[in-house]
């Protein structure tokens, strides 16, 4: 098996006995990196690949069956040179082969030329005969490269208009949209919707379509049908028409935190659009899994749960296991494993969803926890150039017999940085403290020195390194527009014209129609980015001292008020006019209102800036 045990505590000294000399190989995994490459060449071979999760239970499936088989160890170790790589611990190789997931096997030559890629578990039985077609086709000189090999980094930036991108993607994922019961699924839904959702919510609210905002409640209601009632939080998908292995429970029982993080947008924008309860108790259940199961000491928050107990009865099955309508009866089974790795990103877009929860609920419990975090996060991962660590092993992590190694790299992933700034600067929207604001911008600076592509703009997903030579760095759609979006209010807070061109470079550096029509339906944040840029920023600035209670009393308005698009902040005096009171000015790249100086005035005021403004409200502003 691929369970290392030099990433668990302790050393083990063993006495090389002749039952010990009698154990069967292993599959010799090596880890991610140029030297591989070279092995392969050097000795003639093809590069095997597996790329997956911890909470996968079709990677344990593979990992503890197929890749233990006596016949796969052998054609393997014989034939190939075997990688591994996790990808959340690895998340510029998870996002390349995000295509297959999970786990993912890629077969490639010792030039990087990708030949086969292979989604989901393979028995044994299944597996053999792949490996023996493959290895055939080598020996004969038949081996041709994968039409659906990754795409990399366009040569070129598009010149196609923002507002055409626009209007193509929302094409895009209305034809795939289920009209009558919500999501993008054919049976049920993926709790991974959260973006795609969000950009449903912020067109019905930006032109009052009802329509809309009725597909947008239709998807949030179907969530509900995701939660787990014995620990809360939602399983990964649910279904209308359940496959047999799933009936009864009518869904796929792992959960991970990146679905906590879409479920709570789901019913954070479902209650502030209907104030139906059933959305608040959806988000209790998020959270009363989140902290009785995935917390760490630290505050920070495990990847995610697999969906198989340890001590499964013969005859039970996971969907058994889950069926299961009480603590108690579960807890005679065992409990799934949990993957207490806490990945930077994960825990960043978390937090970001934690803060939409607060500005829709009002309860500070959402608001403590993603400080509580951030403050973790900031201590521990922070460098001193100023970006984020991935993630760090933690006496957590110790004891968790991974499938993968937990690999730590010093150096910055792009979904970290773009899903902290993002974080931050949801922070400093909620509660106005500049020191969130601060951090912001020291993580957009180093991710704009370190992964930015000067010549061409967008952003590479970690710095090229020794394997670019052999396979083309990459510049991931949606990653890329989490970055823009960060960095596009980050432009507007600060008013540093340094970030003003980087968002509309970047999407145009990375949204070709050939990588549009690859992602398909995971195109939400490159949606959400788009929307910003056609229909810009509304900036709501309170203009007095934050200490002052009627200042707070316009800013907690202001807050409270349902607006998509909002950027929130305090400002000083200059650029509006000042008075013996606190005002708050609301803007556009159009227009301005007057000043508010009643907080009960704020919703209406808001509620007049709904509709895009005439141009884009890049590069200027008002006020």
């Amino acid at each position: 098996m691929k369970i290392l045990d030099k990433f668990k505590t302790g050393v083990l000294l063993v006495l090389v006995t002749a039952s010990l000399l009698a154990e069967p190989a292993a599959i010799r995994w090596q880890q991610w990196g140029k030297a591989p490459f070279e092995q392969a060449a050097q000795t003639d071979k093809l590069i095997i690949l597996d790329v997956g999760i911890e909470g996968c239970t079709a990677c344990r499936w593979m990992d503890e069956s197929t890749y233990t088989h006596p016949g796969v160890i052998e054609l393997i170790n014989e034939h190939f040179i075997a990688v591994v790589a996790d990808a959340e611990a690895q998340p510029d190789i998870g996002e390349r082969y995000s295509d297959w997931s999970w786990p993912a096997t890629i077969f490639m030559t010792a030039d990087g030329t990708q030949v086969l890629a292979l989604a989901g578990n393979r028995r044994p039985g299944n597996f053999i005969p792949i490996l023996e077609k493959i290895i055939e086709q080598k020996q004969a000189g038949d081996i041709v490269p994968d039409e659906l090999t990754p795409y990399s980094a366009p040569p070129e930036p598009v010149e196609t208009g923002i507002s055409v991108l626009r209007n193509r993607l929302r094409a895009q994922l209305d034809r795939r949209l289920d009209e009558e019961h919500g999501g993008w699924s054919k049976n049920g839904i993926s709790t991974t919707t959260g973006a795609r959702l969000q950009h449903l919510y912020l067109r019905a609210h930006m032109y009052g379509n009802g329509e809309l905002e009725r597909l947008a409640l239709n998807t949030s209601s179907a969530y509900l049908k995701a939660i787990d009632p014995v620990w809360g939080g939602v399983y990964v998908r649910s279904f209308d028409k359940p496959p047999a292995r799933f009936e009864g429970l009518n869904a796929v029982p792992e959960k991970r935190i990146a679905n906590q993080a879409s479920a709570l947008i789901a019913f954070s924008h479902a209650y502030a659009n209907s104030g139906d309860d059933r959305y608040l108790a959806g988000i209790t259940e998020v959270d009363r899994f989140l902290n009785d199961w995935m917390k760490d000491g630290d505050n920070t928050f495990y990847t995610s749960q697999e969906d198989d107990p340890p001590r499964l009865a013969d005859g039970m099955n996971a969907t058994d296991y889950w069926r299961i309508g009480n603590d108690e009866g579960r807890q005679e089974y065992g409990i799934p494993p949990i993957d207490h790795a806490a990945y930077t990103d994960k825990n960043a877009e978390l937090i970001n969803a934690l803060i939409i929860t607060y500005e829709s609920t009002g309860d500070d419990r959402y608001l403590d926890t993603a400080i509580n975090t951030v403050d973790a996060l900031l201590q521990n991962r922070k460098t001193e150039h100023g970006w984020m660590l991935q993630a760090h092993a933690t006496d957590s992590t110790a004891d968790d017999k991974r499938m993968r190694p937990l690999v730590v790299h010093d150096k910055p992933y792009l979904g970290a940085q773009a899903w902290m700034g993002t974080a931050l600067l949801a922070l400093y929207r909620a509660t106005g403290d500049a020191k969130w604001l601060e951090h912001a911008v020291t993580i957009a600076d180093a991710m704009l020195d370190t992964l930015y592509d000067g010549k061409n703009g967008g952003f590479y997903s970690s710095p090229p390194d020794e394997t670019a030579t052999i396979i083309p760095p990459r510049k991931p759609l949606e990653l890329n527009a989490v970055a823009a979006h960060f960095l596009y209010d980050l432009w507007v807070y600060t008013k540093n014209d340094g970030y003003a061109e980087i968002p509309e470079a970047t999407i145009r550096a990375v949204a070709t129609p050939e990588i549009l029509r690859r992602e398909g339906r995971i195109t939400g944040q490159t949606a959400l980015l788009l929307e910003k840029l056609t229909a810009a920023y509304v900036e709501f600035s309170v203009v007095g001292d934050p200490d002052r209670e009627d200042a707070q009393a316009l800013f907690n308005a202001a807050r409270e008020a349902y607006h998509p698009r909002k950027l929130l902040h305090y400002e000083n005096p200059g650029r509006y006019p000042s008075g013996n009171e606190a005002r708050l000015y609301i803007c556009n790249p159009d227009r301005c209102s007057i000043p508010i100086t009643n907080p009960a005035d704020v919703a209406g005021f808001a509620n007049r800036f709904r509709a895009p403004a005439s141009g884009s409200g890049l590069f200027e502003f008002s006020g």
